[in-house]
């Protein structure tokens, strides 16, 4: 199998989770009334997928290491399949969430797998390279994808959604199941046992830069997310924006993350250093925040969608950052870091979605989640280079003695 060949299945697995976890968004109010049921519950339909994927990641990551890659993403792929085909036969709110539960387990062992393969088969300078686009491919998606469930939902109904999923999920499959080959070396019989794992997954998250990296990611990721699940009610109820409209400014959140990736790549990669850029990434997060208040004094839906454009340019610079620098922190634990980085990611995604749910969905509280968000970057930045210079000190001191 060619390193051409890994990249593409890598980009159809990753793909699952982008398109499984935002396209639907839009219809979220359409889900609400269709299904009778509250605000809160259509939202946790959000919640329940991430949780799901975390768990899903915790066992995928060590079972990869015992019994090798491919069957772990061909039942992940199966369990996608069927989770789509639930939530697109749903009646109910009980039927849907329970389709997502599902839906959630086997996407989240894709989306861990896409960025395993690609570790077992490049070498770190290699993988960089391709990181930093798949980077883009990354930040487009979470915009993109909402237009297209937007359509779906505007032209035919919210089930178009989860059908085009089932169509995604059988794709996946048998493009893993024609075309996969083993990627790893070796196997490792210890890895499934409960002690060696618990044990693992202690060393990585006892480490505060880790951790301090992680919640970087977790806040530029939740920027999205606060816009794509709060204000596709806040856009619709209170500005009376349609669900296309949404959808397009979806978009314009997509196309920042998209410039300030490449605009990165291009002039600052090799002029800044990493914190540097995880500085400027908190300084532009607090700007864009001052812009949603401006939107909140003014009442305008479009300094609201503006601000949020600048927090998605700053927060690419985070992402660019803090996600490489984790990953690669434990090179000797590539299937466990990658799992509990992922799990504790999606963790993070369920609890703000589901304090979301649990919040009403006005523009003021989304101003206040803004600000939590970008205060949440900087003190984990404060954290990371405080470290450092310690770190920098003790090296100094031990070689002056």
């Amino acid at each position: 199998m060619s390193k051409l060949q890994i990249i593409f299945i890598s980009l159809i697995m990753a793909s699952s989770y982008f398109f499984a976890s935002s396209m639907y968004v839009p219809s979220l109010p359409e889900i609400q009334n269709a299904l009778h049921t509250s605000e809160a519950l259509v939202q946790q339909s959000l919640s329940v997928f991430f949780i799901a994927l975390a768990c899903s990641q915790l066992l995928a990551g060590p079972f990869s290491e015992r019994y090798g890659r491919k069957p772990v993403a061909l039942l992940s792929a199966v369990i996608f399949v069927a989770g789509s085909a639930l939530c697109a036969l749903s009646q109910n709110i009980e039927s849907l969430l329970i389709g997502r539960v599902v839906q959630g387990f086997g996407v989240g062992g894709l989306y861990l797998l896409c960025r395993t393969i690609l570790q077992d088969a490049f070498e770190k300078s290699e993988l960089m390279g391709i990181l930093a686009w798949y980077g883009i491919i990354f930040m487009s998606l979470p915009g993109l994808t909402p237009i297209l469930g937007g359509y779906l939902t505007t032209h035919f109904s919210w089930e178009a959604n989860f059908i085009f999923l089932l169509g995604l999920a059988v794709v996946t499959l048998l493009v893993i199941a024609v075309i996969k080959r083993e990627t790893i070396s070796q196997h490792n019989p210890d890895a499934i046992k409960p002690k060696q794992m618990l044990k693992d997954y202690a060393f990585i998250t006892s480490n505060l830069t880790f951790l301090c990296y992680l919640a970087m990611m977790i806040s530029g990721t939740s920027c999205l997310l606060l816009f794509q699940v709060m204000g596709s009610f806040v856009a619709q109820n209170q500005f009376d924006i349609s669900v296309a409209d949404f959808g397009l400014g979806a978009m314009t959140l997509m196309i920042s993350s998209v410039v300030s990736r490449l605009f990165w790549n291009q002039f600052l990669k090799n002029r800044l250093s990493e914190n540097l850029t995880l500085f400027f990434g908190c300084v532009i997060q607090v700007s864009g925040c001052a812009l949603t208040t401006f939107s909140l004094m003014v009442k305008s839906y479009s300094f609201m969608l503006l601000g949020f454009c600048v927090m998605s340019f700053g927060v690419a610079f985070l992402l660019a950052i803090a996600g490489v620098s984790a990953l690669y922190m434990f090179p000797k634990h590539k299937g466990q870091v990658g799992a509990i980085y992922g799990a504790l990611q999606m963790i993070g995604a369920f609890g703000f979605t589901y304090g979301l749910s649990m919040l009403p969905a006005t523009q003021s509280m989304m101003v206040l989640t803004s600000w939590i968000l970008a205060l949440t970057s900087a003190i984990a930045f404060f954290i990371i280079f405080i470290k450092q210079r310690r770190a920098v000190g003790q090296a100094y001191t031990l070689s002056e003695n």
